[in-house]
């Protein structure tokens, strides 16, 4: 493939019997190495908008509506992560055969968690944004809810509690753009096709299935953790957790923002990214709270987010 300026491929696959596709839109002078975006349940390859813009500044952009995802095929629930990770694999493997940054968020971060774990020496570092470590009887209960919703066609119900789930509104706390995001948000929810409810439910009972985080040796490659600050799902401190089973991580939150925080503060996000990528340092940054250095290879006591420095 010889890169045009922002020239734009998608590519149609096949895996396990189940349609999907990835997009990769080139960068003819990329100062870092392709940046692959693996979005959360109402992400699709085509929707990343204004980060994937920004991103495009620095490097060459990977985006993939896996199976279950986007205009993929529905992928039945008892299919796990792994296989997920298997199709993320045979797309890389055809559009990008070298060393790549990866970026997880929120459902997509297990997906792209296991790809790096699995496939050692093809990623060069991974960014989880909105993760958690395991599923709490809070959260599960909540998925449910939303299922059992959707199943006695209560939509506006449905909307409402799955909007609950992931936007802090509380109104004692800055989110930044909280109105805006919302609004959006609501209208691709009310906007879900049949066929697009039908993957709402196999996704979700994916993850009440599958509520682990898969096993195996930890991530050896750098890692950063993050999410908003007043993030109701993946907690920061459930994110955290995620951050402290690898090897070599780092953790923040970021002010002002919630679950959607890609949304809401897509600059800060991409600043945050392209520094972590880049090999950057992530120190004096207004927009996050100090970055700890934790993981399996940090041996001092791990100090709070509020307070910690990146060392």
């Amino acid at each position: 493939m010889t890169p045009t300026a922002l020239s734009e491929e998608v590519i149609p696959l096949t895996y396990g019997g189940f349609g999907y596709s990835g997009r990769i839109v080139h960068h003819p002078e990329p100062r870092i190495a392709p940046v692959v975006l693996v979005g959360g349940a109402f992400q699709h390859q085509g929707g990343w908008g204004r980060l994937e813009r920004m991103v495009l500044a620095a490097a060459s952009v990977i985006t993939v509506d896996l199976p279950g995802w986007g205009t993929s095929d529905r992928l039945p629930a008892h299919h796990g992560i792994d296989f997920l990770a298997g199709a993320l694999e045979q797309l890389l493997s055809k559009i990008a055969p070298y060393p790549v940054n990866v970026v997880g968020a929120s459902y997509g971060s297990a997906v792209a968690h296991e790809w790096v774990r699995r496939n050692p020496g093809r990623a060069e570092r991974l960014a989880l944004v909105g993760t958690m470590s395991h599923l709490t009887d809070h959260v599960r209960a909540q998925v449910e809810l939303t299922i059992r919703m959707l199943d006695r066609g209560s939509h506006a119900e449905f909307v409402d509690q799955v909007i609950g789930t992931m936007v802090c509104r509380d109104p004692r706390v800055t989110v930044a753009r909280r109105p805006a995001v919302i609004r959006c948000l609501t209208q691709a929810l009310n906007q879900l096709t049949t066929e697009g409810m039908d993957k709402y439910r196999e996704n979700s009972r994916r993850l009440l299935e599958h509520a682990e985080l898969p096993g195996g040796p930890a991530v050896e490659v750098p890692v950063l953790v993050t999410t908003g600050e007043h993030d109701p799902l993946t907690t920061p401190a459930l994110s955290r957790e995620v951050s402290a089973r690898c090897a070599d991580a780092r953790f923040t939150a970021l002010k002002d923002a919630d679950h959607l925080v890609h949304l809401e503060r897509p600059a800060e996000v991409v600043d945050l990214l392209l520094r972590f990528f880049g090999g950057e340092p992530l120190t004096g940054l207004d927009y996050c709270h100090p970055v700890e250095r934790v993981g399996l290879r940090t041996r001092t006591a791990l100090p709070s987010p509020r307070t910690a420095g990146e060392h």
